[in-house]
């Protein structure tokens, strides 16, 4: 290989990484949602008490479920940001270059405030301390620390509805869907700023299901 070679050759080893990313972003979308609804349904989603002693209770009896969660709460940061950085892609390649970078905001938010939320939840009810009173004092700080985790959830939340929004409207630019499905995917979005009510949650699920099954069927389009 010359020297010549190389500007010709990294171009297109770029490009081909480039599309990799945006052709198969909406199989992590669906692998996100999967996850998540597979850990509401354990013993990781469950109420964890109201009081220090319950708290306690709760996570001697599900440690390893607790570890789970901060596992998958990693490995949803990978996920979400790689759905985001496919979906920002794509509306860009598609002109809707607003709607692109609006919804690669309210993504990152979606991402960070997420992952955040569920590792309040999860880290400190990992290997509580065996000494009752010490166990305690941890579980009186989780309590304390856990209403933090539901402002994070609903600022994800607000991030999510925002991504839904912008890129619902900028797949109606680009043609993308019919337009009842356009709004329809407008309307999840302004659902998901309720998710503090739980509503929201299931409307960013939603959402993130349809949008991935339309960018796979879209194909390299």
């Amino acid at each position: 290989m010359t020297t010549a070679d190389v500007p010709v050759a990294l171009p297109a080893t770029a490009r081909s990484g480039a599309f990799w990313i945006e052709r198969w972003s909406p199989l992590s979308g669906l692998l996100f949602v999967i996850g998540a609804v597979a850990l509401a349904l354990t013993p990781a989603g469950d109420d964890t008490g109201e009081t220090a002693a319950e708290v306690v209770s709760f996570a001697r009896s599900n440690d390893a479920w607790m570890a789970v969660a901060a596992v998958f709460a990693l490995v949803a940061l990978v996920l979400t940001g790689w759905f985001v950085a496919g979906l920002y892609a794509r509306l860009r390649n598609a002109g809707s270059g607003t709607e692109a970078v609006l919804a690669l905001i309210g993504g990152v938010a979606f991402c960070l405030l997420f992952f955040l939320a569920l590792t309040i939840w999860s880290t400190p009810l990992i290997d509580i301390e065996q000494d009752q009173a010490t166990a305690l004092a941890q579980a009186a700080t989780f309590l304390t620390i856990d209403d933090i985790g539901w402002v994070a959830l609903g600022g994800a939340g607000v991030g999510a509805g925002l991504m839904a929004i912008a890129a619902s409207l900028g797949a109606l630019r680009a043609q993308w869907v019919p337009a009842w499905a356009g709004w329809v995917g407008v309307a999840l979005g302004v659902a998901s700023f309720a998710t503090i009510t739980f509503v929201g949650m299931f409307a960013w699920l939603a959402w993130i299901v349809a949008a991935s099954v339309v960018l796979l069927a879209r194909g390299a389009r």
